[in-house]
């Protein structure tokens, strides 16, 4: 016969046994300032899983890195997509995970290696929007445990044959004949009116800009700011559609806001959604040279290497001003200095315009090379000094 003490012990036992233990991994870290990567834990560093027709395969890369290593990707830890305000949604199925936009529009499909029990939680990268990470539960040796799996939606990734290409906005030395362009306007009437409306806010704003469309049908700094307007007054649709009519535009300047409504926070809320993202190009390749240069924020870096090379942060601005900060260590010693100038598109390439100290200006060519998914810029600044940066997502 057991005793009621013995019998009390084994019960308690057998509870422990049937409650379901879970194995809780490491966790997701951030993301990679330059969204190639993201860190899983303190030191493991994974590459996100190529989509490709909506769909991704395998599993994430990854390995452990030194202090020094995780420190260079400079990570940021977006917040948790939830509520009625988020912008992904991540639900499984059997082994698949399925993540989707806010309008329900499928991101990307993937096959788990063992049966998913639920999804903890969902993020997108938060500059690009690049980057899908998602955190799930798998039964796995009669225990429940996190997974992390991290997805590249693909911005900057040169579409293979197979894959369909999004028609690419008109870049406006190429464009072909024909395509629509307004009639002539009251260059005039136009200017007032824009002035007007750059000094006005709000309802009158609205109304302002609206007046400068009613000049100019497709000015695109009309369009661009009457759409934040509407995102800001929760008209997503309307935003969209007059974001949408901007990329139809063959005017010069029609790329650089549409490359601007990429980052700017008036569109936070529509970054989920696939038909902003369509509207804006967040999901192509570049098209022109310079959508190749402020595509990603208009940040370009080289890292800093004591002794041997320093570090360089040069700083596009959509109105053709730059900032350059070089900044050197070495035994000890360190430098810094900051040049401002402006920039300009030649062609293929970009012209860096730095004030002389007497009069006139430098002019420092670089070059755009493709490497991989994105572009490194070399400038040649003079005799001794030239750098190789790459774009920093913001």
């Amino acid at each position: 016969m057991i005793s009621s003490r013995r019998s009390a012990r084994l019960v308690g036992l057998a509870a422990l046994l049937v409650v379901p233990v879970v194995a809780q991994a490491d966790s997701f870290n951030g993301v990679a300032g330059n969204e190639k990567a993201f860190l899983i834990g303190p030191a493991r560093i994974c590459t996100p899983l190529p989509v490709t027709g909506g769909n991704a395969k395998g599993m994430p890369a990854c390995r452990a890195a030194p202090a020094d290593e995780v420190a260079g990707l400079s990570t940021r830890m977006p917040s948790a997509e939830r509520g009625p305000k988020a912008a992904l949604t991540a639900k499984a199925k059997g082994r698949t995970i399925t993540v989707a936009s806010k309008d329900g529009g499928a991101l990307v499909a993937w096959d788990a290696p063992d049966t998913v029990a639920s999804v903890v939680d969902v993020w997108r990268s938060p500059t690009t929007g690049r980057v899908l990470i998602v955190e799930y539960v798998v039964r796995r040796a009669g225990r429940e445990v996190h997974d992390v799996v991290a997805f590249d939606v693909g911005l900057g990734r040169q579409p293979s044959s197979q894959e369909p290409v999004t028609p690419a906005v008109a870049d406006p030395i190429t464009a072909p004949v024909g395509d629509p362009v307004t009639p002539p306007v009251d260059s005039s009437a136009l200017g007032k009116a824009v002035a007007k409306a750059r000094k006005l806010s709000g309802k009158a704003g609205a109304k302002a800009w609206s007046a400068v469309l009613a000049v100019d049908a497709v000015h695109g700094e009309a369009l661009y700011r009457l759409a934040a307007l509407d995102a800001a007054g929760k008209k997503s649709d309307a935003a969209i559609a007059r974001l949408e009519k901007l990329a139809t535009s063959a005017r010069p300047d029609a790329i650089e806001w549409l490359v601007a409504a990429r980052a700017d926070k008036a569109f936070a809320s529509l970054v989920g959604q696939s038909g902003f993202r369509a509207a804006v190009g967040l999901d192509r390749p570049a098209t022109s040279t310079y959508e190749r240069v402020m595509g990603l924020g208009g940040l370009w870096e080289q890292a800093l290497v004591p002794c041997d090379r320093p570090e360089m942060k040069l700083t596009f601005t959509q109105s053709r001003k730059l900032t350059l900060q070089l900044r050197t260590s070495c035994s000890g010693s360190r430098d810094k200095v900051t040049y401002r100038g402006t920039w300009d598109v030649a062609g293929g390439a970009v012209e860096l315009k730095l004030p002389k100290l007497d009069t006139g200006d430098d002019i420092a060519p670089c070059a755009l090379t493709p490497d991989h998914d994105e572009d490194v810029m070399h400038c040649q600044i003079d005799d001794d000094l030239s750098f190789d940066a790459r774009p920093v997502r913001r």
